[in-house]
């Protein structure tokens, strides 16, 4: 499936659409998340997490991998994680990049632990949808790509009736709040993330025919 209310397209990527984003990604995360969230110290080590974010696709029912392209150049100028766990997720869900070494294994593992750890207080061990990774290039910036990830991600939230969550920087929050999110609470990095929370808003299905006279 794919959207489409202007000259971005919005559609599930493909397990092929992954180095492509994920140099994408690693281009628009600062050098602390590249390194302890992506493993990378360099662009070398780029084709690594992808293998795993591909092998997440296939093998976790939570995963959900989207993009936003812009079909003048074919060029993918966005993209999202979204975690949709209608079960409650283990604790331990997330794991370091297992190229890591020594200290910065260490580190990696304890940033990886605390944003887990402020996940499960928060979400009360109860499903939810999590956006746990988004991005948009920065010559698109601006342009409402990032609305649109967070429209997918929010509508369907209220769908499934499940609350969201995210770990936001500063100056990303103000997206977030335009869709419903709520500060509620901080994880102290390297660089300080907000604590997002949204409330699941109810949806109503009517149909059917009348009954017959």
């Amino acid at each position: 499936m794919s959207t489409s209310n202007g000259p971005f397209v919005l559609s599930r990527a493909k397990p092929e659409d992954m180095l492509e984003m994920t140099k994408l990604q690693y281009a628009c995360f600062p050098p602390f998340v590249r390194l302890n969230f992506m493993g990378c110290h360099s662009e070398a080590e780029i084709p690594k997490i992808t293998d795993i974010y591909i092998k997440a696709m296939s093998e976790d029912p939570a995963d959900i991998w989207i993009k936003v392209t812009d079909p003048e150049t074919g060029k993918i100028i966005a993209g999202a994680d979204w975690k949709v766990y209608m079960s409650v997720p283990q604790l331990d869900a997330e794991h370091m990049p297992p190229w890591l070494e020594g200290k910065e294994a260490e580190e990696s593992r304890e940033f990886i632990k605390k944003m887990s750890e402020g996940r499960w207080k928060a979400m009360d061990g109860k499903p939810y949808i999590y956006l746990h990774i988004c991005y948009t290039d920065d010559a698109y910036r601006r342009r409402g790509a990032g609305g649109m990830m967070l429209k997918w991600g929010c509508d369907l939230a209220d769908q499934l009736s499940l609350p969201g969550y995210i770990e936001a920087s500063p100056e990303g929050s103000h997206l977030y709040r335009a869709f419903g999110f709520y500060d509620a609470g901080k994880i102290e990095w390297e660089e300080d993330a907000v604590v997002m929370k949204r409330d699941p808003q109810a949806t109503e299905v009517r149909g059917g025919k009348p009954k017959p006279s």
